[in-house]
């Protein structure tokens, strides 16, 4: 079944153009959209490139991608929050989780 949802309300801050957006549903539960971006062609080819590296298709890749840029988003906000209230964090938690993060590959 395929359903033409109006344009969001609250846009996200991205180099794109808007054209449309469509929502799919699948019968195994699945729902994707469907919206046509325009990217700087270095850009299109790095991420095509990155998308074959990783054996997926570039809708898979760039939504992965986002999905990861909005987790870290969201990291970073309740980190703002949390000092916020509590003040900041110390250095050597700080340091500690620098460390386990390194260990689990997110950061170099």
């Amino acid at each position: 079944m395929t359903m033409v949802l109006e344009r969001p309300t609250r846009e996200l801050s991205v180099a794109c153009s808007y054209r449309w957006y469509e929502q799919i549903d699948y019968d195994d539960g699945m729902a994707v959209a469907k919206v046509s971006v325009s990217l700087d062609e270095r850009v299109l080819t790095a991420a095509r490139a990155a998308a074959a590296a990783s054996g997926v298709s570039l809708s898979a890749w760039m939504s992965q991608v986002i999905d990861h840029h909005i987790g870290i988003q969201e990291g970073l906000a309740a980190v703002r929050e949390y000092e916020a209230e509590h003040g900041p964090i110390p250095a050597e938690a700080r340091e500690n989780a620098r460390r386990v993060l390194r260990e689990l590959g997110v950061i170099s």
